[in-house]
């Protein structure tokens, strides 16, 4: 498994975190059906834009970040300095911004927001065995 990248407080951008997905998806996605594997990336990139983005615009920056795999499961952790809990903003399509924690429940298996005494951590798991093929 790829080791997270060392950052601190908004040093981390989206491509980074992206890349740092791939790295670790790497193993599994080779053990999964080419579309499979396929969906199961886009997913967990477009989750982790989300993810940091929320944090860089709301919530002053990640803290920590850091990706995992346990079987067939992805886990995404994005942690930043905000107690504030993740809050979708509209629900209208026609209106621009507001829709990337939609998105987040929506493709994920299951989400809990950690609060601690320095913020939170979105934690997010993806199940590769529920992608469709």
């Amino acid at each position: 498994m790829a080791s997270p990248p060392d950052h601190g407080t908004t040093s981390l951008t989206c491509p980074e975190a992206r890349n740092h997905v791939r790295a670790v998806l790497r193993p599994l996605c080779d053990a999964l059906p080419a579309r499979q594997a396929e969906l199961l990336l886009q997913d967990a990139c477009l989750i982790t834009s989300e993810l940091v983005t929320n944090a860089m615009l709301h919530a002053g920056g990640v803290t920590d970040f850091d990706v995992s795999v346990e079987g067939r499961t992805l886990i995404i952790r994005v942690s930043d300095g905000s107690a504030t809990l993740p809050t979708p903003r509209s629900s209208n399509p026609a209106v621009p911004g507001g829709h990337g924690w939609f998105v987040v429940q929506r493709l994920s298996t299951d989400i809990t927001v950690e609060p601690d005494v320095h913020g939170k951590t979105v934690r997010v798991t993806l199940d590769a065995s529920r992608m469709a093929v």
